[in-house]
């Protein structure tokens, strides 16, 4: 078990081990909050930035979606891809809409690289 201590708005964080991208996973045990980067000090600071809200049924309904049971998000579809909850700001994306599986996206650069690969393409 590894040290348990406070990033930012985190109280109960803990780093969790490596993702299978070979990611340091960084979680924050009241909110159930992800970090993950190849850098633990990266994950750190990217945790930080993310709210620690433990009590928004919004969001806990996108972390708890699959299949047989999908998450709609508040003022989306089943079928959003990108989401940013009203409520307390967290930012979502549906990693695989067959399954509907959605993960929390805590770093700046992957949302704006998600951002980016959602901008229609123009004519070549």
């Amino acid at each position: 078990m590894s040290e348990v201590k406070q990033i930012g708005p985190h109280k109960l964080t803990e780093i969790v081990g490596k993702d299978i991208n070979g990611r340091f996973m960084v979680k924050c045990q009241r909110c159930i909050t992800y970090a993950h980067a190849f850098e633990i000090s990266e994950a750190e600071a990217e945790l930080t930035l993310a709210p620690c809200v433990s009590d928004c049924e919004n969001c806990n309904s996108l972390r708890r979606s699959y299949d047989q049971k999908p998450a709609v998000p508040l003022g989306g579809t089943v079928n959003t891809i990108l989401y940013t909850c009203p409520k307390d700001g967290r930012r979502w994306w549906q990693s695989n809409t067959f399954f509907h599986l959605w993960q929390q996206v805590t770093s700046e650069f992957q949302w704006q690289a998600l951002c980016r690969d959602r901008q229609p393409k123009g004519r070549v």
